[in-house]
């Protein structure tokens, strides 16, 4: 009896000491539901990718880290990523989300031709009308957008514009871009 109480014992102080040298480590993987969060320092920016990058997930960064660097950190994008729809060199600022366009439809297997999109910063109405599922109203109100704020440097930033919300950025993602 005394002998189990001592193995159970040490094997407790082990499991401690153990648990204390992980919890010191600054750099955590973990692996939920096919999305990796990596933490490496509680003082940076948390960053979420998604779309044709190696590991869509959450990733804390350095502040001042740009978007190359969360796209280094998931492991880089895949070979089907748009360079058109992102900016590697746009500086991240607090908690960001950003999705990673395709060039080809991946839904669509005999597809051969990459995706026919609209470019966000030049795009005139009827060429947002063509190539998006926006209507009239959300078009001019993009244009009207661009024109007041200048150039958008993240997809995503089409949210901000009167009368596109999420449902709209969902169905549009893969079909606009920041470049022509």
């Amino acid at each position: 009896m005394f002998k189990t109480i001592l193995i159970v014992l040490a094997v407790t102080i082990i499991s401690l000491i153990i648990m204390a040298v992980v919890d010191k480590i600054t750099t955590e993987i973990t692996e939920e539901g096919g999305e990796v969060l990596i933490v490496s320092d509680p003082e940076g920016i948390e960053v979420t990718l998604s779309g044709e990058v190696e590991l869509a997930g959450t990733y804390l960064l350095p502040v001042n880290s740009t978007l190359a660097d969360a796209i280094k950190a998931a492991g880089g994008v895949t070979s089907n990523a748009d360079s058109k729809c992102y900016e590697t060199s746009f500086v991240l600022d607090g908690d960001m989300a950003f999705y990673i366009a395709p060039i080809y439809d991946s839904t669509d297997a005999c597809s051969s031709s990459p995706i026919d999109k609209a470019c966000i910063n030049s795009a005139d109405k009827a060429t947002l009308l063509a190539k998006t599922s926006l209507s009239e109203s959300q078009s001019q109100a993009l244009i009207n957008y661009r024109s007041e704020h200048g150039s958008f440097h993240r997809l995503e930033e089409i949210q901000n514009v009167s009368g596109i919300g999420a449902a709209t950025w969902e169905k549009n993602k893969k079909y606009i871009s920041l470049a022509v």
